[in-house]
């Protein structure tokens, strides 16, 4: 059985934790806030067109297009959150070989 001591220490114990976790909620507010309004900020910019330009399929061509892709992706994470969105994206992007070769994989998604 515990000492009333040591009920004591527990009782304390729990209410610091409780105060720590206030303090982390509030901070976690705080922090949603600053990202609403930093997302909000940056929707109002135009939309950014890849550095490389169309993907038609060409082998030397296929590694700027995915970094390029990739940076779009990090710089708009709430408009490409899924990898269907990723997707999309990708394939609006592809012309000529490329494109036909999704062909098939669009008419199952």
């Amino acid at each position: 059985m515990a000492t009333p001591e040591q009920v004591q220490e527990l009782l304390s114990a729990v209410h610091n934790l409780m105060q720590e976790l206030q303090a982390v909620k509030t901070e976690n507010t705080a922090l949603r806030q600053r990202i609403d309004r930093f997302e909000q900020s940056r929707s109002d910019l135009p939309p950014m067109p890849l550095s490389c330009g169309k993907y038609d399929g060409s082998p030397n061509e296929f590694k700027e297009f995915m970094e390029a892709c990739i940076i779009y992706y990090t710089f708009k994470p709430h408009t490409y959150a899924t990898d269907q969105a990723r997707i999309g994206f990708l394939i609006s992007n592809l012309t000529g070989n490329a494109l036909s070769w999704t062909a098939p994989l669009v008419t199952l998604w």
